[in-house]
């Protein structure tokens, strides 16, 4: 009988474990709209040439990039795409409310404020306010 309850316990757990254990990878998704006066040629120069190789690599654990989609249901579309090495170091750059001080300084130092500051200029607010973090289920 103990053995059979033990059993019983051990798959309770096995299936009960937190899919969310803050190691999983965060992959967090901004679908951008343009504004209605920007050319699509300019914007695309901008992502090219100054954001995506400004922001390649330069925040540890964290990777930032403009796509563009090419297949699926809304081909030519654009979204930002930043990934976080886990829901650990998301949580630590960008809390509940606001960024961290640590975060706000990689940003400041390399110049990165101004470049998603100027990326406004060309996307409408609702597209950069509005995102999905979706997370490794680990």
């Amino acid at each position: 009988m103990r053995k059979y309850i033990s059993t019983i316990l051990l798959i309770g757990f096995a299936y009960g474990q937190i899919t969310y254990s803050g190691k999983g990878e965060v992959v967090a998704v901004r679908f951008l709209e343009l504004k209605d006066n920007v050319n699509v040629k300019d914007f695309e120069n901008f992502a090219l040439e100054e954001y995506n190789p400004s922001f390649n690599r330069v925040v540890p654990g964290s990777r930032n990039f403009i796509t563009k989609s090419d297949r699926g249901i809304d081909v030519d579309s654009y979204a930002l795409i930043i990934t976080f090495d886990s829901q650990i170091v998301r949580n630590a750059m960008i809390p509940e409310q606001g960024t961290s001080d640590w975060f706000n300084t990689i940003m400041e130092e390399n110049g990165l404020m101004s470049l998603w500051n100027k990326l406004g200029t060309y996307v409408t607010e609702e597209s950069m306010s509005n995102y999905n973090d979706f997370v490794e289920l680990r």
